[in-house]
């Protein structure tokens, strides 16, 4: 029997109980085939998915994780060589200001020792030089003395005097 909305003729829409009573006995065919057989193996399938999915998740969390350890450890080491190279580099100014600081002593020392040593050269050629002129002052002493005694004075005593009159003039100074 068939029930129409149009009345007779056949319109857009029929409905024919038959039709429909064998729509909703392979629906619920299907539907039970489907939950039997097809909807646990795409339910199997979907968990398998989401332990891959959650595993590969868990290894990149394991992934992002050793990274992050292995870049504090990097920058621990970048920082360890940063500190160390700050180090040397002090290190190296500490010697060169000590290297510095050596020869700067050592020349002074050097000009010290080279300013005493012409001070006693100095002194020494002065020593001489006032010896020369004593010397020369006790002949010329002697000379004139002899010229004016009109005779040649060569005793030791005469030296000696006049050695002694030069002494005291020189001590007067």
């Amino acid at each position: 029997m068939a029930f129409s909305i149009v009345a007779a003729g056949g319109g857009l829409i029929d409905v024919n109980f038959a039709t429909v009573a064998w729509a909703w006995v392979v629906f619920l065919v299907t539907f039970w085939c489907l939950k039997r057989v097809a909807w646990p193996m795409l339910q199997e399938k979907m968990e398998e998915r989401e332990v891959i999915i959650r595993e590969g998740l868990e290894r990149a969390e394991e992934a992002e994780r050793r990274a992050r350890e292995l870049m504090e450890k990097q920058e621990a080491i970048l920082q360890a060589s940063r500190d160390e190279a700050q180090g040397l580099l002090a290190e190296a100014r500490s010697a060169a200001e000590n290297i510095k600081n050596e020869t700067v002593a050592k020349a002074q020392a050097e000009i010290g020792a080279e300013r005493d040593r012409a001070r006693k050269e100095i002194g020494l050629e002065r020593a001489k030089a006032i010896d020369e002129l004593k010397r020369a002052a006790v002949d010329l002493t002697l000379e004139a003395a002899g010229r004016v005694l009109e005779r040649e004075l060569r005793d030791e005593d005469h030296r000696r005097l006049a050695t002694e009159v030069i002494d005291s003039v020189d001590s007067l100074r």
